[in-house]
């Protein structure tokens, strides 16, 4: 199945998630693009810097693989730059993870200069390789990370699928300008073919010879939630209605719901655009929106929440 990871992508915001731009799937460069470099980084609020992934982008006729593509050796660092005089904080290269660069442990690190702080400014710069055969000194992005925010209340820990509510209300997010747009992810925690909901079994039995796997329906993730999709209460609150679709399988799952930083956001609308979930004609689609300079990828940031759900099949089986 073309791109199928595009549409899981998100979902997995830990560690080091799959990169979209170039990512895993049938993708490629058109004729006549030059290489470039591609950045990986998703900001967590109050949680420490995450690595930083550094690859190239594959060549015209070939599938993207991070491993072929990855870029060794550069320098790497990220500076909140919001604030006068914030120290950067330099990256080092994994010694058994090539292209995968983690915070330096400094001892001498003012403290909290490790952790993404809500609502700050970070710029991400790299400098690649010399003699690398691309012709980039630096690659740059800078993000905004939006502010934390709490699950109040569920409507449930055990529902049934397609019967009950699925509903979070939640705590704000704030966001410079603008309202908190979200998106939730769940990952099934017993993934397996008999625990399949009908609409993921029929996607399965439709990729058959496509190389769809389990673990793949695993990890879904909803469209865009955005201001006109939620409602706010009088005491500060905000209740969200979550799509049943972010449900592949029954038995425990775990609800991730995040609200997204402006590039993180824009990835993800434009990157659904690339899919199909627009009127465009295949002439007239637009970019995938980067915020990158000097290369391509993802510097995005979020704020985010969990909790459990057990889905259920009910008498007729949730249909």
């Amino acid at each position: 199945m073309k791109c199928r990871l595009l549409a899981l992508l998100l979902a997995p915001v830990v560690g080091a998630a799959v990169l979209l731009v170039a990512a895993g799937c049938d993708t490629y460069q058109p004729a006549g693009v030059d290489k470039q470099y591609v950045v990986e980084a998703y900001l967590r609020a109050a949680d420490t810097l995450p690595p930083v992934r550094l690859s190239r982008t594959a060549p015209v006729e070939a599938t993207y693989e991070f491993n072929k593509q990855a870029v060794s050796n550069a320098e790497v660092q990220v500076r909140r730059v919001d604030v006068d005089d914030a120290p950067p904080v330099g990256y080092v290269e994994r010694a058994d993870s090539a292209g995968v660069y983690r915070p330096a442990e400094l001892p001498s690190r003012p403290e909290g200069a490790g952790v993404a702080q809500p609502l700050a400014r970070y710029r991400l710069t790299v400098r690649p390789p010399a003699g690398d055969g691309i012709a980039t000194e630096e690659v740059t992005a800078e993000t905004v990370v939006p502010d934390t925010f709490g699950i109040v209340e569920t409507s449930g820990d055990t529902l049934t699928w397609r019967q009950d509510e699925l509903r979070a209300t939640l705590t704000q997010s704030q966001y410079p300008g603008r309202r908190a747009r979200f998106i939730v992810a769940t990952t099934a925690l017993a993934p397996s073919r008999e625990n399949l909901t009908p609409l993921a079994a029929r996607i399965l039995d439709r990729a058959e010879g496509e190389e769809v796997s389990i673990n793949e329906l695993a990890v879904t993730e909803s469209p865009v939630i955005n201001g006109g999709n939620y409602e706010l209460s009088p005491r500060g609150t905000l209740t969200i209605d979550i799509p049943w679709l972010v449900a592949n399988f029954y038995g425990p799952n775990e609800i991730a719901i995040r609200a997204l930083g402006d590039n993180y956001y824009d990835f993800v609308r434009s990157q659904n655009v690339q899919q199909g979930g627009s009127t465009f004609s295949p002439g007239a689609i637009p970019n995938v929106i980067e915020r990158v300079e000097g290369g391509t990828g993802l510097f995005g940031s979020y704020a985010g929440a969990t909790y459990r759900l057990r889905v259920t099949r009910g008498d007729s089986g949730g249909l």
